[in-house]
């Protein structure tokens, strides 16, 4: 790492607080502790932080809300530590926004470890972010929010949303979508186009927003809702 890395603590559990950060600190790290939401409140607003460690329970806080705002907000590394072993809840924070995960128990080296890896993946892909309205795609981490909620997608739908997106003020026709989704435009479908089109609309306003984002252009063409 290069430098000292601002690191926000936000753990309730004082122990292992003060373990973490006991730690962290002899490794080019300069941490600084939430132990109530009262500390979180006023250390998190208006400040920057290099990384954040994020126990999954603390008392006050939305854990997935908090990580699709910040998300949003930081470009900070975020390492949630979770006594739970469910497969699917862990995966749920990876898409709200969080690196990595941290499973109770764990060792410190185990939990630097996780920091380094992805600051490194993050200094080989630099995060890669576009915005519209009030969407945020994330092509690195490959997550979705708009209104700081979650937005969970299909693989195509991801694609799509990206494709549009990236270029908002620029019309796809049918073919192209069909090709830069399905690769081979010889077998171009408006029908499976449409679908997938509508699915994403679907999903964007399920989050109660009454934006409109994607606008058909033309017979054939959608660009988003400029």
């Amino acid at each position: 790492m290069f430098g000292k890395q601002k690191t926000l603590i936000i753990d309730h559990n004082s122990e292992r607080n003060d373990r973490i950060k006991n730690y962290l600190n002899q490794d080019h790290f300069i941490c600084y502790q939430a132990k109530t939401l009262d500390e979180f409140n006023s250390l998190y607003t208006n400040n920057n932080y290099d990384c954040i460690i994020l126990e999954d329970v603390f008392p006050g806080i939305n854990t997935n809300k908090f990580l699709v705002k910040n998300r949003r907000n930081s470009q900070a590394i975020t390492i949630v530590i979770s006594d739970m072993l469910n497969e699917a809840y862990l995966e749920d924070l990876l898409d709200a926004g969080a690196d990595d995960y941290i499973v109770v128990p764990f060792s410190l080296t185990s939990l630097l470890r996780k920091i380094q890896d992805v600051y490194r993946m993050g200094v080989l892909r630099p995060r890669k972010i576009y915005r519209f309205k009030d969407i945020i795609l994330d092509d690195t981490a490959k997550t979705v929010s708009l209104n700081d909620h979650s937005v969970t997608l299909t693989k195509n739908e991801f694609k799509l949303l990206k494709m549009l997106m990236s270029h908002p003020y620029q019309p796809y026709t049918s073919t192209k979508i069909f090709e830069g989704i399905w690769g081979d435009s010889v077998y171009a479908d408006d029908q499976s186009v449409m679908n997938l089109v509508s699915s994403l609309i679907i999903k964007l306003n399920r989050t109660g927003s009454h934006e409109e984002y994607i606008r058909r252009f033309g017979a054939n063409s959608y660009k988003m809702a400029i």
